[in-house]
């Protein structure tokens, strides 16, 4: 198991709010093996949780900020505001958060002319060493249901387990990045292209069967880059 894993579940395991792994972190636990290197972390937790997940890393001397998402883009493409106070009404509804140690490989700089409280990063390593970085994802539950753009799957098959560390199923990552931002963008388009010929092969049917009907049913005149995957 990944170093960083391990780290992240010392972090949550009695923090008592859920969370999973998701990202490319989540396919190498289905697999059982690494398939690529990672830039990040991802981690998911659900949306009645957010003051509390965001609470619970700011006493921790986690750097929290706010990445507004619409249509599974940025809406302000590589600009963060800076959460001082998570609970602030105006981060109610904010579903992606980056939570950054200091001295992580992840460095804010601040971008004066738009405001003291709005940050850009620079990288300054291609890969992530130790738990100092966070992509945080707020997600919807209902019912039993995950639901993910309005499509619902059973949390049993939602979220998965490997040494009693929860994790997002790879049907469910893989159509999370079904968006155009994940198939264009210069930085994510290797990543998915690489993610998905890793993983539709090592799919159940079952899965397999989900996930082609989740994407017909989201993206209902076709989406071109995926016709030759389902």
């Amino acid at each position: 198991m990944d170093k960083i894993i391990l780290q992240a579940r010392e972090l949550f395991e009695d923090a008592g709010f859920d969370y999973a792994v998701c990202g490319g972190f989540a396919l190498d636990m289905f697999a059982g093996k690494q398939l690529r290197e990672h830039g990040d972390f991802d981690l998911l937790f659900f949306e009645e949780d957010r003051q509390k997940t965001l609470q619970f890393l700011r006493e921790r001397d986690w750097q929290l900020y706010a990445r507004f998402m619409e249509d599974g883009k940025p809406i302000t493409n590589h600009l963060f505001y800076l959460i001082e106070n998570p609970a602030d009404n105006k981060w109610i509804d904010v579903h992606n958060v980056w939570a950054v140690l200091p001295n992580s490989y992840a460095k804010s700089y601040p971008i004066e002319r738009l405001g003291e409280d709005v940050f850009a990063f620079n990288m300054t390593e291609p890969r992530l060493q130790t738990l100092d970085f966070i992509e945080i994802c707020f997600d919807k539950r209902r019912g039993g249901n995950f639901i993910a753009k309005e499509i619902a799957l059973p949390m049993e098959r939602a979220i998965l387990s490997k040494d009693g560390i929860p994790y997002m199923s790879p049907e469910l990552v893989l159509f999370l990045k079904t968006p155009e931002f994940y198939t264009t963008n210069a930085y994510q388009k290797p990543k998915t292209e690489a993610d998905f010929g890793a993983v539709m092969p090592l799919l159940s049917a079952e899965s397999k069967m989900w996930l082609i009907n989740a994407i017909k049913t989201t993206y209902p005149d076709g989406t071109p880059w995926l016709d030759g995957i389902i």
